[in-house]
């Protein structure tokens, strides 16, 4: 059959072993286990290190009046005899097993209601955990909150430059826009005195061109009264000699008798050319001939 291992726990809630009983034993003769110390051979099921006979933990020590340690093994009040660590007023006592059994019961209760205060405790000090994860969590959540509205602002910081490259743009679009605009409102302005000047020449050639007409209206009136010819086919009588006036015209004319066929050829040759230059045209408006 294998051997049970024993465990002891101290009233600070820790732990020792696993030991065999004969280890406990020397432990406990040791001063190593407390009164208020449990001993377990399974971690569940904790028994007050006095209730177990055999361990012989049956004696009390009163070192002052009222002040008393115990129950423990006779070896540890012999050690604390050896060692001086009690005072000459020291008392001894070996419990039977009633008054063992009532200051264990005293014990028991003394250790329930620390292990209810540990109880608590660790209930507290779970709700203390739960908080602080509640806390983490919170904070966890804050600092995530506080990422996103970081990268938020990133992204605002990136289309705010994004917008700024954009309007330096249309900035230096709108100044070429500008300059343009001037050179066009230059070449308009030109372009209005070149026909502001063209509308004065076009004034003056007009006048020019009224003056001529005028002129030519004058000179073709001038014309019309002085050159109102018709020609007249002569009637010839044979043998009738012209009148005293017109034959001294004709005597001192060059067309007179005695005029040369060279003159004659010559004054017509004249007239010719002259016609020429002139044009039927020219002839007929200079003379205003009838047909």
């Amino acid at each position: 059959m294998e051997e049970k291992k024993w465990y002891v726990r101290n009233t600070a809630g820790k732990v020792f072993g696993p030991i065999d009983f004969e280890s406990l034993k020397s432990w406990v003769k040791d001063g190593r286990v407390e009164p208020l110390a449990g001993v377990s051979c399974d971690l569940k099921n904790w028994v007050l290190a006095p209730l177990r006979p055999e361990l012989e933990m049956n004696w009390v020590v009163e070192n002052n009046p009222g002040q008393f340690y115990g129950p423990t093994h006779r070896s540890v009040v012999d050690d604390l005899v050896k060692t001086g660590t009690l005072s000459p007023a020291a008392r001894f006592y070996q419990d039977d097993r009633g008054a063992a059994l009532e200051r264990i019961r005293a014990l028991e209760s003394a250790l329930a209601a620390k292990d209810a205060e540990t109880v608590q405790k660790d209930t507290s000090l779970a709700e203390a955990l739960k908080l602080s994860s509640k806390k983490d969590l919170q904070l966890a959540a804050g600092q995530k909150a506080l990422r996103e509205r970081d990268d938020r602002i990133s992204e605002a910081k990136s289309q705010l430059m994004l917008k700024d490259t954009q309007i330096a743009e249309l900035t230096k679009i709108v100044q070429q826009r500008d300059v343009q605009l001037q050179q066009a409102t230059a070449e308009i302005a030109r372009r209005d005195a070149d026909r502001q000047a063209q509308d004065m020449e076009i004034a003056r050639r007009d006048a020019e061109i009224a003056t001529l007409r005028e002129q030519l209206a004058k000179r073709n009136e001038v014309h019309k009264r002085e050159w109102k010819t018709e020609v007249v086919v002569p009637e010839v009588v044979a043998n009738e000699l012209p009148p005293p006036v017109a034959r001294q015209a004709f005597t001192s004319s060059p067309f007179a008798g005695g005029a040369s066929s060279a003159a004659l050829a010559e004054l017509e040759r004249r007239a010719q050319q002259e016609l020429a230059r002139m044009g039927a045209e020219g002839a007929k408006k200079f003379f205003r001939m009838k047909k």
